[in-house]
């Protein structure tokens, strides 16, 4: 029998409940101004080689 690893939000670092799927946690927990700031910050330092 497999298991799943625990998903994590990469925002709160909280692990998402089982009965709950990433996409649900990220717009019912945070501020959409919250997502596409680390949304930005992600793309930058991919871009711009800096650390997130």
């Amino acid at each position: 029998m497999a298991t799943r690893s625990p998903v994590y939000c990469h925002l709160c670092n909280e692990e998402i409940d089982t009965d709950d799927t990433l996409e649900h946690h990220l717009v019912y927990s945070h501020k959409p101004r919250e997502l596409a700031t680390r949304l930005v910050a992600e793309w930058e330092a991919e871009e711009l080689g800096d650390a997130v």
